[in-house]
């Protein structure tokens, strides 16, 4: 039994610290925190009044729409632009107040000579749609802040080529910003190809603490796939930003701006995704929540409330979490060498790992396993991505991944 009754020595104490703290940062993030925001959302919700429904259709002539730039940056994407113009031209939004700008940035494929042949079509011709061809490569950055400043409209709209707008889109976001406090407006995300319960889960688990953000003031960042910003907000980003669809807002939450969720805004994503596309993909959203994280630590000041206390307990604390498995695992060996019975908890997680393993190799039906396997190679595409990007391994360049 003496080994139950080991002297704490200093080693001890540290390691043992070290584990606790990474093991509670750990639950705090992935437990603690979304069961909070949403309880705390829901009772705010209660206290205030009910919004209306909205019904479908929407009268044109019943609200003074406020006019809207889309800008959609295009890199390569002859697959999926010609779906793209045909949606755009299916949105219940007056064509006056609808403009079109489409980024060609130095496309070595045809896409912008299917964009030209696909206005040219009959459901098309109405569009109030821009081509702008640029035969160098500039990079997106760079291409948005360029032209979003010279866009003539009062809100700006982004959209990936890749993704279709809900028919109804424009108008669900363009109420929104009656309200002088609203800077962003952002929908929800969803997958026409099978993207794999796991990560549909994911999306599903993110989408619910964003809904619970914005109804506690502001959800940072957004989807890319499809959000609006008032144009007199949008300010210049830096060139080597990774997830502007996350800075963008951010900077307009830094002007004193509201970034709302909405989950009626659907946007449905085209792109299929293989092992090696969802593998550049991670990388780089890691390497783009590493450099978030250090970029706006400025949104942890107390003077942005609530706010600042949801950008550091999901978005700011992401790319930490991984090295706290790290530290966890290691803190945990020292623990065991000074005592066998922390043995238990090395063990625990050898064998946790070792599932998720067993589960990369044989691709079981085990909802559990499936979850595991999900969270813990996200992790480690976490530790990657933050990794190199503290190696400097990103360009400007914008390239199709």
């Amino acid at each position: 039994m003496d080994i139950f009754y080991t002297e704490l020595s200093p080693l001890m104490v540290i390691a043992g610290s070290i584990f606790l703290i990474a093991l509670g940062l750990i639950a705090y993030h992935h437990f603690a925190y979304p069961l909070l925001v949403s309880r705390l959302a829901r009772r705010k919700i209660l206290r205030n009044q009910p919004v209306a429904p909205i019904l479908y259709p929407l009268d044109k002539n019943a609200h003074n729409w406020p006019a809207v730039t889309i800008v959609i940056p295009v890199y390569n994407e002859q697959a999926h632009i010609a779906e793209k113009i045909r949606n755009l031209a299916l949105l219940d939004y007056p064509s006056d107040k609808l403009e079109i700008l489409m980024i060609f940035d130095g496309c070595t494929d045809h896409s912008y000579l299917l964009a030209k042949d696909t206005l040219a079509e009959p459901l098309c011709q109405s569009l109030n749609c821009t081509l702008f061809d640029d035969p160098m490569n500039r990079g997106k950055l760079q291409q948005l802040n360029h032209h979003i400043p010279n866009c003539k409209t009062d809100i700006v709209a982004l959209s990936d080529l890749s993704a279709l707008i809900a028919m109804d889109s424009l108008k669900l976001a363009a109420l929104w910003f009656d309200k002088k406090s609203t800077g962003v407006v952002c929908g929800t995300y969803r997958f026409f190809n099978h993207a794999g319960q796991q990560e549909q889960s994911y999306w599903q688990y993110q989408c619910a603490i964003k809904q619970s953000e914005s109804a506690l003031g502001s959800t940072p960042g957004a989807h890319g796939a499809f959000y609006l910003i008032r144009k007199n907000l949008f300010r210049p980003m830096p060139v080597d930003t990774i997830n502007d669809d996350f800075y963008l807002p951010c900077d307009v939450i830094r002007q004193g701006y509201k970034v709302i969720y909405d989950p009626r805004i659907v946007a449905l994503e085209l792109e299929s995704s293989s092992l090696e596309y969802d593998f550049k993909r991670r990388i780089r959203i890691s390497a783009g929540n590493m450099q978030q994280s250090l970029r706006l630590m400025d949104l942890l000041k107390p003077a942005y409330g609530t706010t600042a206390w949801m950008f550091f307990s999901c978005k700011w604390l992401r790319p930490f979490i991984p090295w706290c498995f790290v530290a966890c695992m290691l803190s945990s060996i020292v623990l065991s060498l000074l005592n066998p019975w922390f043995m238990i908890i090395l063990s625990g997680q050898i064998l946790g790992y070792g599932l998720v393993l067993a589960q990369q190799v044989l691709k079981m039906n085990n909802a559990i396993l499936v979850k595991m396997h999900y969270l813990i190679t996200g992790h480690y595409f976490g530790l990657l991505g933050g990794i190199y990007y503290l190696q400097g391994r990103f360009s400007n360049n914008w390239k199709k991944i």
